[in-house]
């Protein structure tokens, strides 16, 4: 694939991790950057957050040698979003700043934040606000976007045009509306239309599980790259066989139960490391179960590792199941 250049940012490769809320901290991160991830993106942060100097959004910004990175930020209204900008620029190490408008938990659309913006009533807001956020931001601004509020307002394609006039360096377009939050089929078409609609590049988001999955994907909508996210949960290989086949044109394997074990240890521990033992088994609790999915016994493991209470009790699971995989 051609290079993919988002400001002046140049990506190793057109594979870019989707911000997950409660999953993309820096220990998944990092794990994801070890299978060659060409971008990877925090959780959503929050404006307000920042501004009022909330510990938990402080910890939720914690890097260490992951670059390029990105940092998701979401708010409901102009002020508030270009204060946080400032305070981002000002103070955190990151590469590309990219902005959540299109988020559809309740809780976050409600304040007038994630797909809210793609209402066909906030247009002009939409503009003035991206526009003033890309004047303030030292970095290049990228921005995260569904088709639309639901089947009845779909808005995607005027949304990119607004966004590309802002100013914005990319768009990446999850081709579900907010309505439909992750059930339904992904609207390739919709994609499509976004990426011949603009002259800035375009990614595509959303039901990409595979190699072949990739490629006809981008194929069909001619796209500048993908975005991974509940394809890669509990899969970090996906990754790996994604950036292979881009770079080389070669086939990576899927993983045996005995690699997707040690991924799972190793996901685990740097978790560990970042938030302690105790909530590292009450994460992985939830989390685990993804790396087992398919294989023979998963549900087994699932019910024992919601189980656990520390790592001995994790890592016994563990070894409990490589024992029942010889």
């Amino acid at each position: 694939m051609k290079e993919l250049k988002i400001g002046n940012v140049v990506l190793d490769n057109p594979v870019i991790l989707a911000p997950m809320a409660g999953i993309t901290n820096f220990a998944y991160r990092k794990m994801l950057k070890e299978f060659g991830c060409g971008l990877v993106v925090t959780e959503m942060i929050s404006d307000h957050g920042l501004i009022y100097g909330n510990d938990e959004t402080k910890n939720m910004l914690y890097t260490k040698d992951e670059k390029p990175l990105s940092i998701q930020l979401f708010g409901g209204d102009k002020e508030s979003m270009v204060k946080a900008t400032h305070i981002l620029c000002d103070n955190y190490d990151f590469d590309i700043l990219d902005l959540n408008m299109g988020c559809p938990v309740l809780k976050v659309v409600k304040g007038n934040s994630g797909s809210s913006w793609l209402k066909e009533d906030r247009q002009e807001e939409l503009y003035d606000t991206v526009k003033a956020i890309v004047e303030a931001s030292t970095k290049p601004v990228t921005v995260k976007i569904r088709i639309g509020w639901d089947e009845s307002s779909i808005t995607a394609i005027e949304t990119c045009k607004i966004l590309e006039k802002a100013g914005v360096s990319l768009i990446a377009v999850h081709g579900r509306t907010r309505s439909q939050f992750y059930s339904g089929s992904t609207n390739y078409e919709i994609i499509k239309k976004c990426k011949e609609s603009v002259n800035i590049p375009v990614i595509a988001n959303g039901d990409i599980n595979s190699v072949d999955d990739a490629i006809r994907v981008l194929e069909y909508t001619g796209c500048d790259g993908i975005m991974i996210g509940r394809g890669a949960l509990g899969n970090p290989n996906l990754i790996r066989q994604l950036v292979t086949y881009f770079k080389t044109g070669e086939r990576v394997g899927e993983s045996t139960l005995n690699e997707q074990v040690e991924y799972c240890k190793k996901h685990y521990n740097y978790l560990m490391e970042l938030k302690g033992e105790f909530r590292a088994t009450a994460e992985m609790r939830g989390l685990a179960s993804h790396y087992f999915k398919g294989f023979e016994g998963a549900k087994a493991y699932r019910g024992r590792l919601s189980q656990c209470k520390s790592k001995n009790d994790f890592m016994s699971v563990m070894e409990e199941i490589i024992a029942q995989n010889k």
